[in-house]
């Protein structure tokens, strides 16, 4: 009778102590080296936001002071300004080509304008409305 409640004790003991072993004490299994650990995959970087670029053109609103072939004055709530005509320049009246000599002292005009690297400014565009007869 002895014998057999100390049996499955025993039993029992052994069955929690291999049960409760740490991984780390069992047998190796292979002689090959261990691998290194694959990398990590790199991680996707956040697509960059591009800052927002200034405008190359300045623009403005006001009224012709003096205008010529060559240039044009331009009086506006910050003063006055004035811009070279040239070849490049986009003259328009009511959204339609047009030459400077449509333009006349006196029209309300908006624009563009560049700033050279000598401080130079040139009109990209001069707009005005036509007026209404």
């Amino acid at each position: 009778m002895k014998l057999s409640i100390i049996t499955p004790a025993l039993v029992a003991v052994l069955g929690f102590a291999l049960a409760s072993a740490p991984a780390t004490v069992q047998a190796q299994t292979s002689t090959a080296p261990a691998a290194a650990p694959a990398p990590a995959p790199a991680a996707t970087p956040a697509p960059a936001v591009a800052p927002k670029t200034k405008s190359a053109y300045t623009t403005y609103k006001g009224t012709i002071s003096a205008i010529d072939a060559t240039s044009v004055t331009v009086t506006t709530a910050k003063g006055d300004i004035k811009l070279a005509i040239d070849a490049t320049t986009k003259i328009e009246v009511s959204h339609k080509k047009a030459a400077a000599t449509a333009f006349a002292v006196g029209d309300k005009v908006t624009g563009s304008y560049t700033t050279g690297a000598d401080g130079t400014l040139t009109a990209h565009s001069l707009r005005k409305k036509a007026v209404a007869k």
